[in-house]
Parts: structure tokens; sequence; C-alpha cells
């Protein structure tokens, strides 16, 4: 049976909610909470234990399968894999400060994301597709409604599709780990977009631009469509006007 939540846990003051809820819950199962092998919580019930929404707890906890602690099971939920942490790639907080040190993250962007897309539009199915447009069409009523975070959270589900769509777990896997700096980078995008209104209707322009690569399956149109993308994101974040111009497909 899965362990109960007895009382909602204070949550340390770190970047985000959803580093709040993986650092409380990697302390927990580190510190003996749960041990190999039991099953955690439903998503719901850490939601409310935590005081967040579920998609905050499915972050987390997708974040801590990668780090290897967590697994799932069907039929059963999610499981704790290992107790111990484990050696993995690293990024410093603190380099996420200065708009210059989040391009070198852009940076770092640019070549997984490119790649991807250019895979997604070989290896694509007309699920992944139904999940990009779903996403799509999340993003466009948060941009006409002003609600920043929901738009957050739809272009980092784009952007997780199109992982997913190049079938190479890897991807996806690296792509959640680095959500958390991609969600980061998408705030403070987005926030600045909000002061500027047409950078919103550009960003969503640029996400149109490399489904439609995708959707026609044309690998060179959907990489540079997203290279522009990741490159136009520099700008914004760094907040200059000097827009990537390309022509598309080019």
């Amino acid at each position: 049976m899965a362990n109960p939540v007895p009382r909602a846990r204070a949550l340390k003051p770190t970047v985000s909610l959803t580093d709040r809820v993986a650092e409380a819950l990697t302390e927990e199962i580190t510190g003996g909470r749960y041990k190999p092998g039991e099953i955690l919580p439903s998503e719901q019930v850490m939601a409310t234990s935590f005081g967040v929404s579920r998609t905050v707890v499915r972050e987390a906890v997708a974040r801590l399968k990668t780090a290897g602690l967590l697994g799932t099971r069907q039929g059963l939920g999610v499981f704790v894999v290992s107790n111990r942490r484990q050696s993995s790639f690293q990024i410093d907080h603190g380099e996420l400060e200065p708009a210059e040190q989040i391009v070198k993250l852009v940076e770092l962007r640019m070549g997984i994301e490119t790649e991807a897309a250019g895979l997604a539009a070989e290896r694509r199915t007309e699920r992944d597709l139904r999940e990009m447009r779903k996403a799509l069409d999340k993003m466009a009523e948060a941009i006409e409604s002003g609600k920043v975070e929901a738009g957050v959270g739809a272009d980092v589900r784009f952007h997780r599709a199109i992982c997913a769509a190049t079938r190479n777990p890897h991807y996806l896997t690296f792509t959640t780990f680095l959500g958390q700096f991609l969600h980061e980078n998408i705030m403070i995008s987005r926030k600045r977009s909000a002061k500027k209104a047409d950078r919103g209707a550009l960003a969503q322009a640029e996400h149109l631009a490399i489904f439609e690569a995708i959707l026609a399956r044309d690998p060179e149109a959907a990489r540079a469509a997203a290279r522009r993308h990741v490159e136009n994101t520099a700008h914004r974040l760094t907040d200059n006007d000097s827009f990537v111009e390309k022509e598309e497909g080019a």
C-alpha cells in the first residue's frame, strides 16, 4: 500500500515550485521516509500535501525518475527505485541569474532542440502531432488571456512532445532534466513579451513554423525553424529588439 501523507510539509524557498517539491521528495526518499520498492502516494495526495498542482508534482516526479530515484509500474504507480543520490550531470542554479549566463543555457538548448525537431519530422506519429497541436492551442489561449504561467506550461509541453516524437528516449530524459531551467527561460521571455505584445505573437509564430515543418515531414525546415526559435528566445531573454530574421526553411 502507498505510504500515507499525514500533514503538509514545509518547502524550502528555492527557484520554482517544481524545484521545491523535487527537493522535498528527494530528502524524504534519501532520509528513509520511503524505502526502495515502496509505492508513493497518488499525484493528488502529494499535490494536496505540498499545496501545489498535480502538474508540479508530475514534473517533480519526472525529475526524480531522471535522477534514478523513482520508477513507474503499470497498474501500481510511482515507486522508489533507490534511496541514494546518483552522480549525474549538473547545472548550477547560480549561473542562471544574469541574462548573459542564461544565454549559455539557451545555446545548450540550440543543439538539443534543433536536432530533436529534425528527428521528429522524420519519425512523428499522428498521436505526436495531436499532442503538439494541443500544446499550441493552450499557448494561444494563454497569450489571448494573458495567463503567463499557463502559457509556459503549454510551451514546455510542446517541446517535450517534439522530443517524444524523436523516438529516442534520451532526448526526452535530457529535456526532462532541462525542464526546470527551460521553465525559467520561458518565464523570463514571456514576462518580457507581456510588456511588448507583439513578442508573444512572434514566439507563437515560431512554434507554428516548427510544427508545420514536422507535419510536412521536412527535417531541414524543422531544424531551421527550431534554430530560429531558440536564437530569438536568446534575444528575448536579453531584451534585445534585433530579432534573427531568416527566410523560413533557410
